[in-house]
């Protein structure tokens, strides 16, 4: 099986290039193993960039499946911090307007309609059967916000806790599903928790943990797959 994991920057995934010891191809951007049966494609943070170097490389490698990899805030407290969970579905979250203290996304506006097709109920879900294998089974189901702008003032993120019963926010999983499911791949998302979304404060978050909990589940799920 040839497995692409595609993270936003090289630093999320160092461990698990080395583990492999790949190869670098494109300077800072692209790994292989000798056997090219693993890639690692760095994107750059954010849509835009996820969407533009993963639908480049995607039509030009033909890959059986591809995994998002990289860590995010949680929402939800249940979640410990450096825990890797599976994220089941993606939706905008700052896709709309704002309307004094209210925020409104498109689908409230009717400019988007939450119908049955690529986004079912306004989720973004992946493809395929690969979202049930074994080998993820253990991890957490999570429902993921793609932000633009990481929540970090109290008002917005109750109001977006009320708004949106999510998980998890980062900033490229929306993207990733849907240059995948447009090309009818089979991918998995795959976050390891560094932070709480709350008031910026970064002596709270372990991001040491979360890259070490990220590619230890990596290691092991390459390894089944």
């Amino acid at each position: 099986m040839l497995v692409t994991v595609v993270a936003a920057t090289r630093m999320e995934v160092t461990p698990l290039i080395q583990h492999f010891q790949l190869e670098e191809i494109e300077k800072g951007k692209f790994w292989a193993s000798k056997d090219q049966k693993i890639h690692v494609l760095i994107t750059g943070m954010g849509m835009m960039q996820t969407a533009t170097h993963l639908a480049i490389y995607a039509m030009r490698h033909n890959r059986d499946v591809y995994i998002d990899a990289g860590v995010a805030g949680s929402f939800n407290r249940d979640i410990k911090i450096g825990e890797v969970v599976q994220v089941i579905s993606e939706t905008y979250g700052d896709f709309g307007v704002e309307d004094g203290d209210e925020f409104k996304d498109f689908y409230d506006l009717g400019f988007l309609e939450k119908r049955e097709d690529e986004f079912e109920h306004g989720l973004l879900k992946p493809v395929g059967e690969l979202i049930h294998h074994a080998a993820i089974s253990h991890l957490r189901k999570s429902s993921s916000l793609t932000v633009n702008k990481v929540h970090g003032k109290e008002e917005t993120i109750a109001m977006i806790i009320k708004k949106y019963p999510a998980d998890i926010e980062n900033m490229e999983g929306l993207a990733f599903f849907n240059v995948l499911n447009e090309l009818n791949k089979p991918c998995i998302e795959i976050r390891s928790v560094s932070n709480y979304v709350e008031r910026r404060n970064k002596e709270n978050w372990d991001l040491p943990l979360s890259v070490k909990s990220l590619n230890d589940e990596l290691v092991g799920l390459l390894k089944l797959l």
